[in-house]
């Protein structure tokens, strides 16, 4: 049977698509924001779909995977990200709540009316929770990186060490770059030269924008997120509380509430 060979090409485009809509997400308010968000959530739960299709055959993943499954399951902001999508998708859109900061940009929190927000994704904007979701969910192609150097990247899988690791022949390369029969049948030059110069028609996986995205490098004017620990009165959390499953108070109701305790802090 030949050698299919495998790469994470896909899920990181699905990675960079999520992370595309994250930094749209911004500098928008009202019903665009709703949009961006809806996309964003679209696109990074997608990473892990395509990540199981595009590794699907190798020798391993499944195993390597379920333990990886099992960790973000355990991981209550991961999985309530997962519920978030499913909601947009079948149910109509993410509950939640914003107001304006001194910078004049809008903050969101999300509110838990059917899917309870997790200790550690409350008091935080939106934009920062999702930055954490692309961090973790970069992480975790880096993690499948390490674990299979050679089925992630068919630049790697080009190597003589890919070639001894995967156990290809060179039918498989043939077939798999479109070559005439007899191609690479060239009896002077070296196994390691050959996969060198073949290696070129090869696109490598992008590991730099996965490690960046990891890190939580999302922008170049020195990596400046207006949303991480911003500046503000706390009135905008005392609301997502109050609109919370628990309480379940409309928007009007808890904004006066709000408020009213607000004023009860400073006397």
């Amino acid at each position: 049977m030949a050698h299919i060979f495998t790469s994470l090409r896909h899920p990181v485009e699905k990675l960079m698509e999520a992370e595309y809509f994250f930094k749209r997400s911004i500098n928008l308010d009202g019903l665009e924001f709703q949009f961006v968000l809806n996309a964003f959530l679209s696109a990074s739960r997608s990473v892990t779909f395509v990540l199981q299709k595009a590794m699907s055959g190798v020798d391993g993943f499944s195993t390597w995977y379920g333990l990886q499954q099992s960790e973000m399951k355990s991981d209550s902001s991961m999985r309530f990200f997962v519920e978030l999508r499913n909601l947009t998708q079948k149910e109509g859109p993410v509950s939640y709540i914003g107001g304006f900061l001194p910078n004049g940009l809008c903050t969101y929190r999300f509110v838990g009316y059917s899917q309870k927000v997790p200790p550690e994704l409350k008091e935080r904007d939106i934009r920062e929770c999702c930055s954490e979701q692309l961090m973790k969910l970069a992480t975790l192609l880096l993690k499948c990186q390490q674990a299979f150097p050679f089925a992630s990247c068919p630049a790697q899988a080009f190597t003589i060490e890919g070639k001894n690791s995967l156990g290809y022949n060179w039918d498989d390369v043939t077939t798999a770059l479109g070559l005439p029969d007899g191609y690479i049948d060239v009896v002077d030059i070296p196994d390691a030269d050959k996969l060198r110069i073949l290696s070129k028609d090869i696109e490598a996986v992008d590991m730099a924008t996965i490690k960046r995205i990891a890190a939580g490098k999302f922008f170049q004017d020195g990596d400046i997120f207006p949303f991480k620990n911003p500046t503000h009165d706390g009135l905008i959390d005392r609301m997502a509380d109050l609109m919370s499953s628990e309480l379940n108070m409309q928007p009007h109701t808890a904004f006066i509430s709000a408020i009213m305790r607000k004023i009860e802090d400073k006397d």
